[in-house]
């Protein structure tokens, strides 16, 4: 029996409500440990609450647990506060750090508001960049795996203007291998397919405008398909997807919404992004903290219960218990 933890993202969000409605249909022998602020009135009962992991030998008839973070303010759903940014804050803190001591084997966050914890930490980024930094991890990638479409980013939340420059051929070359021993190691795909998409229009066209393609790219693809990767492109993004693009395992993008825009087209309401690199497992949805609906209990749940489901499976595949693909 494994254990893994589960943050409810803000607690003025859908966070707590789709969390709930996982876990009041939980089914799975892991145990799994909560940690955050549920809104007032939410209903908990099936839920142990504890202080730390350590107590929860002292119920050997329960798998399913409750770490409270700063859950006295009285939060309501739709009304974030820069209270309800420092609780989601503090939430991702701890679980990341029982990561790092092993006492969870994998951690499923549910959505936050960058903006109500920079509130606080203006420094925040996301839960990509946060993870990485608490842990000292230089090499890790944002991706996002759905039945019918896998993407991988090679940068994340920066600005625009700021892509080019993040493109360096080395770093992206460490990207293209820690994405392929991730598919081996957590997914059991042995030599995977991968495909690069360009930066530019049309994939620049010969460097008629821009020169990342011929410059970066290429020599990157040669570089690697001699090491024995399978890896093809670049490919021009705006036609990319129109062709068989599921013939291959994952598709790597140049920055954010290049990749994540078809993705979420595709696959909005079970896709789970994934954190590859990390010392232990990370999924999460793959959908915002909609705070219009907050209350309302009609968010939908499948891209949560996807993220714990994966986060299961890519735990069986590092214990060899899932078949070879």
């Amino acid at each position: 029996m494994k254990k893994i933890g589960i943050t409810l993202g803000d607690p003025t969000g859908i966070g707590p409500e789709i969390i709930l409605k996982v876990i009041n249909s939980y089914s799975g022998k892991n145990t799994v440990i909560v940690y955050g602020s549920f809104p007032i009135g939410s209903k908990i009962d099936n839920l142990i609450k504890i202080c730390n992991i350590s107590q929860i030998q002292n119920f050997p008839e329960s798998n399913l647990f409750w770490i409270p973070i700063f859950q006295d303010y009285g939060f309501k759903p739709g009304k974030p506060s820069k209270f309800s940014g420092l609780s989601a804050y503090n939430a991702i803190k701890r679980a990341g750090e029982d990561a790092l001591e092993n006492t969870v084997n994998a951690i499923v966050t549910g959505p936050l508001s960058k903006h109500f914890i920079q509130l606080t930490y203006p420094e925040f980024i996301g839960h990509t960049e946060f993870f990485a930094n608490q842990s000292s991890t230089e090499n890790f990638v944002m991706s996002f795996f759905s039945e019918k479409l896998n993407v991988a980013l090679l940068t994340t939340h920066i600005a625009l203007k700021n892509v080019s420059k993040n493109l360096e051929k080395n770093k992206i070359i460490n990207q293209i291998r820690l994405i392929k021993q991730s598919l081996k190691k957590y997914f059991n795909i042995k030599n995977p397919k991968l495909a690069l998409l360009g930066l530019n229009p049309h994939s620049s066209e010969q460097g008629s405008f821009g020169d990342e393609e011929q410059r970066i790219f290429k020599p990157i693809i040669k570089q690697l398909n001699e090491e024995g990767f399978y890896i093809d492109g670049p490919f021009p993004a705006d036609t990319f997807f129109a062709g068989d693009f599921q013939k291959y395992d994952i598709i790597i993008s140049s920055y954010h919404d290049q990749g994540l825009i078809p993705f979420k087209m595709l696959s909005f309401d079970k896709g789970v992004n994934v954190t590859l690199g990390l010392p232990y497992i990370r999924t999460s949805v793959a959908h915002g903290i909609a705070f219009d609906i907050a209350g309302k209990n009609i968010a939908s749940e499948k891209s949560m219960c996807e993220a714990l489901r994966l986060a299961e499976m890519m735990i069986n595949v590092v214990n060899s218990i899932q078949p070879s693909k």
